[in-house]
């Protein structure tokens, strides 16, 4: 080789040693998502919604002129791998976590974020659990976008009472969701002077035959309407029992415990096996692209790829807000500005306004009730029920 390519050589390797030298690290955004195991099907499509907004934000620029990188852990719906998956994600440089679906994991991860008698070490956004308890009283560092149990409860029972519901049943999972359902559905029914006529409370270890026993008692008082507060496991097999003894015309779970049920897969070229369910909704329609926010979701899915749910749209919600508390710290990119500004500013995302302010939650959260059909998709509007009981 001749002194002039070797010259060129050396000079080409030096600047590509410069470009490596200045390339500017990633910014980390951290998430701890049941990627495994039954709660899987919405902590992928949360996963899914997350990598969306991360795309779409840094085929923009990133924050700064940096690259967003996603740093994932699966704690497969198990608090005690959640915290783990927290501290690890603050060790690797994670400026903010999002995730830990669920009242316990979101509480473990809290307290890993949040150590007793000291500050915020960093921001969980959007932790996607409804439980009242986790956001009364507040905890530090932790910004609630989706509705509660107390607004979903409302729409719920407003739907219902439309319908002229007037016999309910609450079978609930005896935790921090479980607690807060009934407390908050009992206190809503008070308001249309009407008392529960069945209040069931499932232990943490429940067997399958104690679930039977609970549904055997619920079904005794024949109930036109089951509010089921429970995760996604009890839940269907809750569903199944009371479909076999036609026990109620109506049935709703809540937001979470949707998601999970709506993935089951038909047997055969049967219909959906939780075809009539009610859920509550914590995000718009994913098809209702007449939503701002909906129409951006689904534009960037068509240039950057992913799935459509209510799970996707709602982490691509959480990251949209963390991509915008991170361009509001540019000037200094750090987890207690990003703390800061969550605390302290709006941010103006399509169709909606974020403002956590110091209760640390949205004031009005969005909430609507939806149906899932006979092909395991949920409809925009649930139509209105025959008017007899089975």
């Amino acid at each position: 080789m001749g002194r002039a390519a070797r010259l060129g050589g050396v000079f080409a390797a030096c600047l590509l040693g410069a470009a490596v030298a200045t390339a500017a690290p990633p910014v980390v955004v951290g998430m701890t998502l049941p990627l495994s195991g039954p709660e899987a099907p919405f902590g992928t499509a949360l996963r899914d919604g997350a990598r969306l907004a991360i795309e779409r934000a840094n085929a923009a620029g990133g924050v700064a002129g940096r690259p967003i990188e996603l740093a994932l852990r699966d704690d497969g719906a198990d608090p005690r791998r959640a915290a783990a998956n927290a501290g690890q994600l603050l060790q690797a440089g994670a400026l903010v976590l999002g995730g830990a679906p669920g009242a316990a994991s979101t509480r473990a991860v809290a307290e890993v974020l949040s150590p007793p008698g000291s500050e915020p070490l960093a921001a969980l956004v959007a932790p996607a659990t409804s439980a009242d308890g986790l956001r009364d009283p507040v905890r530090p560092g932790v910004f609630h976008l989706r509705a509660g149990v107390a607004e979903q409860a409302n729409a719920a029972l407003l739907h219902l009472d439309t319908l002229g519901i007037e016999r309910y049943a609450l079978l609930a999972q005896d935790d921090e969701l479980g607690r807060s359902a009934i407390e908050r559905l009992q206190f809503e029914l008070t308001r249309i002077a009407i008392r529960p006529v069945s209040i069931e409370r499932l232990l943490a270890a429940a067997t399958a035959a104690d679930l039977r026993a609970a549904m055997a008692r619920v079904c005794g008082v024949q109930p036109q309407a089951i509010i089921l507060a429970l995760g996604a496991a009890a839940a269907a097999k809750a569903l199944g029992v009371s479909r076999a003894q036609q026990c109620a015309r109506q049935h709703l779970v809540f937001s979470e415990t949707g998601a999970v049920l709506a993935a089951h897969l038909p047997v055969g070229r049967g219909p959906h096996p939780f075809a009539g369910l009610l859920v509550t909704q914590v995000v718009p329609h994913p098809d209702q692209r007449m939503h701002p926010l909906v129409d951006e979701f689904q534009r960037a899915r068509a240039a950057y790829g992913g799935s459509s749910s209510h799970g996707a749209l709602e982490g691509y919600l959480a990251l949209r807000v963390v991509v915008e508390a991170l361009r509001s710290c540019e000037r200094s990119l750090d987890r207690r500005c990003v703390l800061r500004v969550l605390g302290a500013r709006s941010f103006d995302l399509p169709g909606m306004k974020v403002q956590f302010g110091a209760a640390q939650r949205q004031p009005r959260p969005f909430v609507e009730i939806n149906l899932l059909d006979a092909g395991g998709r949920l409809l925009l509007r649930p139509p209105a029920p025959p008017s007899e009981t089975p």
